[in-house]
């Protein structure tokens, strides 16, 4: 079985492990092979009792970590193109796409472990969507996707972490998405 992380992230994944058959979690590097990063988004950021920093949120969010040694940049998520409810719950215009602005988040460079979890049988539930005799599925914004891929970016949830020099990990965005 290939373990599923989002295809868009393939090349930038290290280490993947997959657990208790629903979570997918690896270390980001880049290119170049850095594991340090910054993190930049656009959303708002929601304080939450309990947790050390705010997560970063929104029903356009966008988050990208740049490797500051490279200037590349890896988008990790935009809520307007990725996961179930981006594929088949949630129709974006243009406008929705553009003009997002992105802030630096408040933590210096740091590793980044990234999260996300598969709780949809798609296999089991293929008859639930319009898949054509090529295995391309219709989205809700009218375009076709291969089946493999919507297995694969179609999660459910993710939870993105910064690696804390202890080598615990802290989350700065958690996402319930189906």
């Amino acid at each position: 079985m290939i373990t599923p992380i989002p295809i868009y992230l393939q090349p930038f994944a290290e280490n993947v492990q997959f657990i208790d058959g629903v979570e997918s979690q690896f270390q980001l590097q880049s290119s170049a092979g850095n594991k340090q990063f910054e993190i930049w988004y656009h959303g708002d950021l929601l304080m939450i009792e309990g947790e050390e920093m705010p997560f970063i949120t929104g029903s356009t969010a966008k988050i990208v970590a740049k490797d500051p040694l490279t200037a590349e940049e890896i988008l990790l998520f935009d809520a307007t193109l990725h996961g179930y409810n981006a594929l088949f719950c949630e129709a974006y215009t243009e406008a929705h796409h553009d003009n997002r602005t992105l802030e630096k988040y408040i933590l210096p460079v740091t590793e980044v472990v990234l999260s996300f979890f598969y709780n949809i049988d798609y296999d089991e539930e293929i008859d639930d969507y319009e898949v054509d005799e090529q295995e391309n599925v219709r989205l809700i914004n009218g375009e076709t996707a291969n089946w493999e891929t919507i297995k694969r970016n179609g999660y459910d949830a993710f939870a993105f972490y910064f690696k804390k020099e202890d080598g615990t990990l802290l989350a700065f965005a958690e996402e319930e998405l189906a």
